[in-house]
């Protein structure tokens, strides 16, 4: 279990580093479609981390490309097995390319604007991997252009910093 970690912008908890075999379990699950891994990566996240279950919980919504090749949302799938209440305020109002081996900056540019909440609260982000934190701030921008507040952020794993493409 790795706990507390911190990008730029935002500290978030983390219940497993992204490595070995949880890595290769979430590369399954996301590129090979084999869901059966939900469960067991929600399990082992509900078993690793606390979280209050009763705040909305927003995930980043899949790109429409990636979700007609799954068929679901990784991400979404994981958080509610779970046991996160999960909320559809967050919206992908663009589509765009791939983060997977973008570094740093262009994972910045890549993601701009690309979410847009509809309503305000309190919620709780979960994603299944951060790396640079980018889809995450992205996030974070979206529910505070509404005057809502990020009360806690959540990740399945993480990568280490030096192994997010900063440079």
């Amino acid at each position: 279990m790795t706990g507390e970690r911190q990008r730029p912008g935002f500290l978030f908890k983390s219940a497993f580093r992204y490595e070995g075999l949880l890595a290769s379990a979430l590369g399954r699950l996301k590129n090979h479609n084999e869901y059966g891994y939900i469960n067991t990566l929600a399990e082992a996240f509900r078993n690793s981390v606390e979280f209050d279950s009763d705040l909305q919980t927003i995930v980043p919504p899949s790109t429409n490309a990636a979700f007609r090749k799954r068929g679901f949302n990784p991400a979404a799938d994981i958080a509610k097995k779970a046991g996160f209440r999960l909320s559809t305020s967050l919206k992908r109002v663009k589509q765009n390319d791939s983060q997977q081996g973008l570094d740093y900056v262009n994972r910045q540019l890549n993601i701009q604007q690309l979410f847009e909440l509809r309503g305000t609260g309190e919620f709780i982000i979960f994603d299944d991997v951060v790396t640079t934190g980018a889809t995450i701030r992205e996030m974070i921008r979206a529910v505070k252009s509404e005057g809502g507040r990020v009360v806690g952020v959540f990740a399945l794993c993480s990568t280490d910093p030096k192994g997010a493409n900063y440079e």
